[in-house]
């Protein structure tokens, strides 16, 4: 049994390295879109690269992020912000995002916790009556 676990773990970590390397990618690949579309210029690119790494790392596809930092920069450039306002709007946008994944996956995990122990009252229940 603590081999099977030790495996998991490892595993897991392989896994995670993995992923961070995909995010970067990702985020790259998200920008240089943004960038052939028009939606942002070179400039823009080191701020939404990071923008979009941060949301890929935290569960969003990089449609999603694509979309979230594409309607940011929209808007930003729609108020006439350039630079470090265009960056703190694309940022406000993200943690934004950020907080309604966190949210929802609170929510999904508080369901587990409770579909869980409704099944382990069900399954009490079941050994009173097979026991009776």
């Amino acid at each position: 049994m603590k081999r099977l676990l030790m495996i998991a773990v490892l595993v897991a970590g392989f896994a995670v390295c993995a992923y961070a390397e995909d995010a970067s990618k990702v985020a790259e690949q998200v920008t240089a879109d943004l960038q052939k579309s028009g939606a942002i210029t070179a400039q823009d690119a080191s701020v939404v690269t990071s923008s979009v790494k941060t949301l890929v790392e935290k569960g969003a596809t990089a449609s999603e992020a694509k979309s979230v930092v594409a309607q940011a920069v929209k808007q930003a450039k729609a108020q006439g912000l350039k630079g470090k306002e265009l960056s703190a709007k694309v940022n406000e946008a993200v943690k934004a995002r950020k907080a309604q994944m966190d949210e929802a996956k609170k929510k999904a995990k508080e369901a587990e916790a409770k579909a869980k122990k409704e099944a382990e009252a069900r399954q009490k229940g079941l050994q009173k009556k097979t026991k009776e």
